[in-house]
């Protein structure tokens, strides 16, 4: 039985050979003046090697007044987009079309312009955006005239037309994600409250992207495929577009304008952003959406939400939920994603793991594949001058990074762990359900130590003269860092580690007290799903400061009744009243049965428990690298055991070392 994923399907006059597509990234990588350059190339092509069949380009801004607007910033949050306002690039697209078709991949160009600022009402809004739950900053807007609208719908015709010349397979119109796309923000009742032609009715609403789309079709013919980028649902509620608003209005007033292909996501970047979900959202959470616009449409349709392996993407696609299966951030954590799979190696992909650094761009920063864009895999190591007999102190995450490279780089490697499990904190962290996907790195680096023959040798604590006695030509100290207890705390009953405590989760009981409002938020929550009755506290105002940034606004969204839109693929809500967040306060004592805290106005509180876990503090773990270093030259301390960090930090720095070495 043939395989539905490797199926050819045709769009109009464009043939793909297979149902794997890679989605529009926000800020692929270009040169100073958002052109074209080896490293977009690259990043494209990567990705045409690893096996996709159709990709598209991020948003390409087809405004001049826009470009000149970038030229005088510096990116705020999101990356500046690539840009195509006039004919001067023509030539760099070429150069990237006539690449990735030498590797048999399709490639379709994302046409978008930006509404945060301008577009189709002037702000504010019923609920609170991203920018301002979070850094407390409004993004004030203001409304485009006709006049202006039909400017800008003039220049992404001839955008549209500059597309087809380079060689680009297909144009799409971006209109998804709520109001940063121009012509999303015109289709939605949250931000629309135009009273013109082009506000007030669903017909009106959606007036202005159909006729975009009519000016593109009857611009580039009617056998280039266009598509169109859709939130099918923005995950607002009533307050927006709904699933069932998409299917009666936005699917027919889009096909009679001339679509091709719907090309569909969910949620609205600075309402509610849970079109980058983190790895909070069940894989796969989001494919209802196509599968209910495939039954409507008359065309092809692309779905996505976080399909991580092939297996999944094939089930999708055998049981009508798409056409073609977008696979995002998974294919930047492994661009031969498909390839690997194909081959039966799918051992040796590296899954994404959903911790969204640096607000999602994981184009800028990927945990789990460490490498500058234009890399793009981390395979790809040149072999060491000399090969040097390597010793790791440590099989956490950046012991094994470390390990990894520098076995693939021909030395010989014997790596040491104190426990009698590889992974360190992060597969600690991972037994928390709402951090379950961490476990996908601990899974691949510990697999990678037996495929390239790493010598791990587990339940050893390491000392200075065991590592001597090794011979090592190199030492990497990677020991991680130890959890560690407020003075109160120590030698109590009933008292924990946020380690510990998932260690050995029968040591935690119903009642439970939590300090630490970072990733004791996390914790907190997980246990407050169980049923167990939650108080959590700490010091700080503000909670999760050090959670990645969309991470957080998830967790806001939990903790807080901030003023937000909230829509299905948060964090689940079953109790919302639990766990009980108390911020600004101290630890002032514990005794046998309470937790007393303190307010910064000296009110003090008595908080029950059965189980207090600390989830604060934690110690670099480095005694070994001053007496190794008197006797063996190239000795390194990386990850927390240098200094305490994230784990981007700490795989980002094993790769880059190991690299040297």
């Amino acid at each position: 039985m043939g395989r539905k994923i490797l199926e050819p399907i045709q769009i109009k006059n464009m043939e793909i050979k297979n149902r794997i597509g890679f989605p529009p990234f926000l800020g692929n990588p270009h040169g100073p003046k958002c052109e074209v350059n080896d490293d977009t190339i690259e990043w494209f092509v990567l990705r045409a090697k690893g096996g996709v069949g159709f990709a598209m380009t991020g948003a390409i801004n087809p405004l001049p007044d826009m470009f000149e607007e970038l030229m005088n910033m510096p990116p705020v949050m999101f990356p500046h987009p690539l840009t195509f306002h006039d004919d001067s690039y023509i030539p760099g697209y070429k150069r990237l079309t006539e690449a990735v078709h030498e590797h048999g991949m399709k490639i379709c160009a994302q046409i978008g312009a930006g509404g945060a600022t301008k577009g189709s009402s002037p702000s504010p809004f019923a609920r609170l955006n991203f920018f301002e739950a979070i850094l407390g900053a409004d993004l004030p807007a203001e409304a485009y005239t006709i006049e202006e609208l039909e400017e800008i719908k003039q220049q992404c015709v001839q955008t549209a037309v500059r597309c087809k010349t380079a060689g680009f397979d297909a144009v799409e119109l971006h209109t998804a994600h709520g109001y940063v796309s121009l012509w999303g923000g015109f289709m939605s009742p949250f931000t629309n409250t135009r009273t013109d032609k082009y506000g007030g009715s669903w017909e009106n609403r959606l007036r202005y992207p159909a006729e975009t789309i009519q000016a593109i079709r009857q611009a580039v013919g009617e056998d280039y495929p266009v598509l169109i980028r859709i939130s099918v649902d923005e995950l607002h509620g009533a307050d927006g577009v709904t699933l069932e608003d998409t299917l009666q209005y936005t699917v027919p007033t889009m096909e009679e304008a001339g679509v091709d292909c719907f090309d569909v996501t969910m949620g609205t970047q600075l309402h509610n952003p849970n079109n980058i979900p983190s790895l909070y959202v069940p894989r796969g959470h989001y494919m209802r959406f196509p599968a209910a616009v495939k039954k409507a449409a008359r065309v092809p349709v692309i779905g996505v939400g976080r399909v991580l392996d092939m297996e999944m993407a094939e089930k999708y696609l055998e049981e009508g939920y798409a056409d073609i299966i977008n696979i995002g951030r998974q294919l930047i954590a492994d661009p031969e994603t498909p390839k690997k799979y194909f081959e039966g190696r799918s051992r040796d992909i590296r899954k994404c793991i959903g911790d969204l650094p640096r607000f999602g761009n994981c184009d800028r920063g990927c945990t789990v594949n460490p490498t500058p864009p234009a890399m793009g895999n981390t395979d790809d190591v040149a072999p060491a001058e000399t090969a040097k007999k390597v010793v790791v102190v440590g099989g956490g995450v950046a012991g094994m990074e470390a390990a990894r490279i520098c076995a693939l780089r021909g030395h010989s490697v014997t790596l040491l762990e104190k426990e009698g499990r590889l992974g360190g904190a992060v597969e600690l962290l991972a037994r928390n359900p709402l951090n379950s996907e961490f476990g996908n790195l601990v899974t691949f680096l510990a697999g990678q130590m037996a495929r390239l023959g790493v010598d791990v040798r587990v339940c050893k604590r390491a000392q200075s003269e065991d590592v001597k006695g090794l011979n090592p030509d190199v030492v990497i100290i990677a020991a991680g860092a130890t959890m560690s207890l407020p003075e109160e705390a120590k030698g109590k009953f009933g008292v924990l580690t946020h380690t510990e405590a998932l260690a050995e989760p029968d040591r935690v009981g119903k009642k439970v007290v939590v300090q630490g409002l970072g990733y004791g938020c996390e914790l907190a929550i997980a246990l407050a799903e169980e049923g167990k009755e939650v108080t959590l506290f700490g010091k700080g105002a503000e909670i999760a400061p050090n959670v990645s940034i969309l991470r957080r606004f998830f967790i806001l969204k939990r903790l807080t009744d901030l003023n937000v839109c909230r829509g299905d693929g948060d964090i689940p809500m079953t109790s919302p009243e639990n766990p009980k967040v108390l911020t600004g306060r101290k630890l002032k004592e514990i005794t046998p049965s309470e937790v007393v805290v303190e307010d910064g106005e000296g009110a003090v509180e008595h908080l029950s428990y059965d189980t207090f876990i600390v989830s604060m503090g934690r110690k670099s773990n480095d005694d070994l690298s001053a007496a190794l270093k008197e006797s063996i030259k190239e000795v390194y301390v990386i990850g927390d055991a240098a200094r305490i960090g994230e784990m981007l930090d700490a795989m980002t720095e094993a790769n880059e070392i190991a690299r040297t070495i």
